[in-house]
């Protein structure tokens, strides 16, 4: 069974898929840093930025099983698209209101709520549409593959607005955004996705969500890779979002230091996203996804034990490997696993817990890096994701195989 990269970028509908994706991804992250740089501009607290940013990701731990549910009983292609087309009028109000000089704090921060609730509309479906784009056969190289694009454009989308803001002002931000979500629409709107079966319910949306709830825990596959990606996302990933301490503190580098910081994370990523899209069979992809949650522990706790920029930059590179082919490898395994009628459900507590995992992680980390030092905290998490992942592989240790 082939997962190559010529074989999926020969699919017609998963190249239709993965151009609207990158335009529209792309516009996405230069809103992102539009928004986190329109909340110093008019307050000039850093209370506000993280306020802000917060709430455009808590609704994905609240609402987004939901709409897992909700997508669950939808046409897909339509569900899509409607909420596209939400998240772009949303980037047309910050557009206008930036443009007229009318932004307070209060509204941005109403829009940066409704934001977050879009967001969580829009998760489950990214990651279930590649299960109606592509056949069985390509679903891994798919995942992979659009990994790498998504690295990419969080890579370039930054720098992009970084020009558009320095040269036409905040407000284009967002109007590049608005536009970038015509190439999703458009490419919606012109892919053959594989018929499936809409669901017809006479139970509410929360008695829908348990069911899904119940089948994860009943399912040990399904459970198992829950469980190990909740792990390396709190305690791995959360010591990521922490680079900024490190570049300024432990290395005492300052931006740059952070900027080369995460641009090895992010060639990492893309290089690990890059492997598993080319791994030959599913043994393989198993094992290398293995191995990587495996030691994503180990190289935190190299991490936080190094005090050499140098040393930090490879480790970072590696970490970003790492992380990623954990990511997307249990989730390859996760969609090969899923029953359809659960799909959306599912997807929805998994982007739960990716997304908002290493908001969680950072958060208690800082925290207790105020009290115990960065470095012996980030240490002691290395050392407990090494601990818990090793424990969750011993106590079902043929599940991950099964998956």
């Amino acid at each position: 069974m082939a997962f190559s990269i010529p074989a999926v970028l020969r699919d017609r509908n998963f190249l239709i898929y993965s151009l609207g994706n990158t335009i529209s991804w792309l516009g996405t992250w230069a809103q992102r840093i539009g928004v986190g740089w329109l909340s110093w501009a008019l307050t000039h607290q850093v209370f506000w930025v993280g306020l802000i940013s917060l709430v455009q990701t808590l609704p994905l731990i609240a609402v987004g099983p939901l709409f897992g549910t909700l997508l669950d009983r939808h046409d897909h292609r339509y569900y899509a698209m409607a909420v596209n087309t939400a998240l772009a009028l949303l980037a047309v109000a910050l557009y206008v209101l930036t443009a007229a000089h009318l932004m307070q704090i209060g509204l941005l921060f109403i829009l940066a709520l409704l934001l977050g609730v879009a967001n969580s509309a829009y998760q489950a479906v990214r990651l279930t549409m590649i299960n109606d784009v592509v056949k069985p056969s390509l679903r891994a190289s798919a995942i992979a593959t659009s990994s790498v694009l998504f690295n990419v454009t969080r890579a370039v989308g930054p720098a992009l607005a970084g020009l558009i803001i320095a040269r036409h002002g905040l407000a284009a931000a967002f109007a590049v955004n608005a536009v970038s979500f015509l190439g999703a629409l458009g490419a919606l709107a012109f892919m053959r996705l594989r018929p499936l079966a809409v669901k017809v319910s006479t139970q509410s949306l929360l008695a829908e969500s348990r069911a899904g709830l119940r089948y994860v825990i009943e399912h040990a596959g399904i459970r198992q890779v829950m469980l190990l990606s909740a792990i390396t996302s709190v305690l791995a990933r959360g010591v990521i979002e922490l680079l900024p301490a490190f570049a300024d503190v432990v290395f005492r580098r300052g931006s740059v230091g952070l900027a080369d910081l995460t641009t090895a994370g992010g060639a990492g990523a893309i290089a690990g996203a890059v492997i598993l899209s080319r791994a030959g069979n599913t043994e393989t992809l198993l094992r290398l996804t293995r191995y990587a949650t495996l030691w994503v522990g180990a190289l935190v706790i190299v991490f936080g034990l190094t005090t050499t920029f140098q040393v930090g930059l490879l480790l970072s590179c590696a970490l970003g490997f790492a992380i990623v082919i954990c990511s997307v490898g249990l989730q390859v395994l996760l969609q090969s696993t899923i029953h359809d009628n659960f799909r959306g459900r599912v997807l929805g507590l998994w982007t739960a817990v990716n997304v908002a995992g290493p908001g969680i992680g950072s958060a208690l980390l800082g925290a207790l890096a105020q009290w115990a030092g960065l470095r012996s905290v980030t240490v002691t998490a290395g050392l407990l994701c090494t601990l818990l992942v090793g424990w969750a592989m011993l106590r079902a240790k043929a599940v991950l195989l099964e998956c």
